[in-house]
Order: C-alpha cells, then sequence, then structure tokens
C-alpha cells in the first residue's frame, strides 16, 4: 500500500499504513439517516469471517483515517 498519500483533511505528506479492525457482523458504512439497519443495509468496509480487517492509514498529526477501495 502506498503510504506517500497525503492526508486529506491537514495536508499532512505521508500517513501511517495500519489495518482497521471490528468483529462481526463487521464494519460497514451507512449515510446518514440511514436509518438503524445500518448493520444489515451499508457497505461492507472489512473482510472476514469471525475477525474483520481492512487496510487503511492513518495520519499521525489529526488522526483522520483513510480506507482505500478495495482492489479486485
Amino acid at each position: 500500500m502506498d503510504t506517500d498519500v497525503t492526508c486529506p483533511i491537514c495536508s499532512t505528506p505521508s500517513m501511517t499504513p495500519g489495518e482497521i479492525v471490528g468483529r462481526s457482523p463487521g464494519v460497514k458504512f451507512k449515510e446518514h439517516g440511514g436509518g438503524l439497519l445500518g448493520d444489515l443495509t451499508g457497505v461492507p468496509i472489512t473482510t472476514g469471517v469471525f475477525n474483520h480487517s481492512a487496510p487503511a492509514l492513518r495520519c499521525g498529526s489529526c488522526g483522520t483515517v483513510v480506507v482505500p477501495p478495495a482492489r479486485g
């Protein structure tokens, strides 16, 4: 993963590689106002069966976390 990504919030020139992690049913994205069914209708961000993870980059200056799109 390319770590020379500029932070979209504070413009720090590089971000630290890592992972976001979670447990079943996994981490999903839902739009504001999406209701209480986000666990069922949200867009999956992580993969896995019991322990979920996804590659991510974190800005050491402001704490912003960026999840790049999956490459398929």
